[in-house]
């Protein structure tokens, strides 16, 4: 299983006013993205509001994307739920439909009572397609699961023939770079903590999957590139400004305001689903005049 390396966004779901999916913003949400040197999609997650969504429409998304996506951009389906049985009919769909990976969080209303439970779990929902590599998506913050993810790997290493790695979204860097050494490094471990992106390259993070990566992926590559040549004066810096730009979209409640300021650039995504909600007119024009006094349209990527 090769290792990903770059910037991997979570994908916002494209939604009409009212709240509905809009499919017909896939391809130039997709187009948008390639244009910005994104390598590859997480569909259905935390930001694409995926458990927010009903299981047809997570279906339809997974084909839409499936249809769109060349083969050189990688397709993550998350499939969680908190149920095992739906989970796998998810996993058995992504599978019909060319994903090059698939990703869950455990259940998180009934919980895993131990990591072995949680693994059991995963290795049942891998096993639905055998021959694509699978990603625990772990996100205590969201979840409240937060088992030891080195254990989650010494459990799940020999018993998920499929296991590629971690979707790691958490600060604990101490418990990453453990997992990232695991097994001398076999593993792919994706971080997902856009705030401490410089603090996960410093520590190994070669492969990323995050949210801002829809507004300003280019602050994220310069701050790679930075890193690279040992200019870490100026990786610090623009991880500071990437910092106060999702200190501005948090003031406005993140989703409703990165789908604004998503449009803003030229890519509607449209609507937020509750318990989002979507900025007003009012809301929207403080969140401009914020964002272009804190320096955001400098950095983020207009569409073409």
């Amino acid at each position: 299983m090769d290792k990903i390396d770059g910037l991997v966004v979570a994908a916002f779901t494209p939604m009409n006013e009212d709240g509905s999916i809009n499919l017909e913003m896939v391809e130039p949400l997709y187009q948008y993205y390639r244009q910005n040197g994104i390598k590859g999609v997480f569909l259905n997650g935390s930001t694409g509001e995926g458990l927010s969504l009903t299981y047809n429409e997570r279906l339809r998304l997974c084909e839409e994307w499936g249809k769109i996506v060349d083969d050189d951009f990688k397709l993550i389906v998350h499939i969680g739920s908190n149920s095992l049985n739906e989970a796998k009919e998810f996993a058995t769909h992504a599978g019909k439909n060319g994903v090059d990976g698939i990703s869950t969080i455990g259940p998180f209303y009934q919980k895993s009572s131990t990591v072995e439970i949680l693994v059991e779990i995963c290795a049942q929902v891998a096993a639905q397609v055998s021959d694509i590599p699978f990603y625990y998506y772990h996100i205590p913050v969201l979840t409240g699961i937060n088992f030891s993810m080195v254990d989650f790997l010494e459990h799940a290493s020999d018993k998920i023939p499929t296991l590629a790695g971690l979707k790691f979204t958490d600060s604990d860097l101490s418990e990453y770079n453990l997992c990232r050494v695991f097994k001398n490094g076999k593993f792919d471990m994706l971080y997902g903590n856009d705030e401490m992106f410089l603090a996960g390259l410093a520590t190994g993070a070669r492969g990323f999957i995050g949210s801002t990566y829809n507004l300003f992926p280019g602050i994220y590559q310069q701050i790679y590139d930075a890193f690279e040549n040992n200019r870490m004066d100026i990786a610090r810096e623009l991880q500071v400004k990437a910092i106060e730009f999702v200190k501005v979209l948090d003031k406005y409640k993140y989703n409703a305001a990165s789908k604004a300021a998503m449009k803003m650039i030229g890519v509607d995504c449209g609507a937020s689903r509750l318990p989002f909600r979507t900025l007003n007119g009012s809301q929207t024009v403080s969140l401009r005049k914020d964002l272009e006094e804190c320096g955001f349209f400098d950095y983020a990527l207009i569409a073409q």
